[in-house]
């Protein structure tokens, strides 16, 4: 742990510094070197990350200690934060340490959640955005995949086409047993997560006139849910 810690504030400052610093003297074995940022691959549309080129922001090491880095990027489909070297422009380190608990890039915040808090199985490292919570209510998972090309079979079309990086936006409530459950945001979707108290939740969404198409209205009926336990 005192190695990772280390090895998070040494990355921080070499992406900050101005001069002198040019190598990492020490990297935790979580964390895995990337050697090249590619953003354009022949026959691919897109690419895995969530920004076009570097963003900047800071990595939280267990919810308290905050490492500010001047490159930082997010692996969508792995679901992986990497940190730059200013010295080298495509390499990065790869965090995969369960006690980086967080991370911020663009002013954007995303939060680890342990694969055990969610109803489903999961098989991803998974950060997620909070929306409007302090209880995080409500998550949005934004993931990338790799989308195969649809060519008609027509026998006129022999058009090669690429593949492509798709973005995904999933939502996720959480439920009475403290655990996130995927759902579309839907009345009768969240209703059906959250059945135990479908009466009274029916009654605050007319009397409140809650529209929970929108997040920041299903972030109150969820905040009244929790309420009720």
């Amino acid at each position: 742990m005192k190695k990772l810690l280390w090895s998070i504030f040494l990355l921080g400052n070499v992406c900050l510094a101005q001069g002198g610093l040019t190598a990492i003297s020490l990297i935790e074995e979580t964390a895995r070197v990337f050697n090249d940022m590619n953003y354009k691959t022949d026959g691919i549309n897109g690419h895995q990350y969530l920004l076009d080129e570097w963003g900047y922001g800071q990595i939280t090491i267990n919810d308290s200690i905050n490492a500010p880095q001047a490159r930082i990027q997010y692996d969508m489909v792995a679901g992986e934060p990497i940190i730059g070297n200013a010295a080298r422009a495509k390499k990065g380190f790869i965090l995969r340490d369960k006690s980086v608990t967080g991370f911020v890039i663009n002013n954007t915040s995303f939060v680890r959640i342990e694969t055990n808090r969610f109803v489903d199985d999961v098989y991803r490292n998974y950060f997620a955005v909070p929306t409007l919570s302090k209880g995080n209510y409500l998550l949005i998972d934004y993931n990338k995949t790799l989308k195969e090309p649809y060519v008609l079979n027509n026998g006129y079309n022999n058009t090669e086409l690429n593949k492509k990086y798709v973005t995904i936006k999933k939502f996720y409530i959480l439920n009475k047993d403290n655990k996130y459950a995927n759902v579309r945001l839907k009345e009768k979707d969240i209703l059906k997560v959250l059945s135990d108290k479908k009466k009274e939740l029916k009654k605050y969404i007319k009397s409140n006139r809650l529209k929970v198409k929108n997040e920041s209205d299903a972030v109150k009926l969820l905040a009244y849910y929790h309420t009720l336990k």
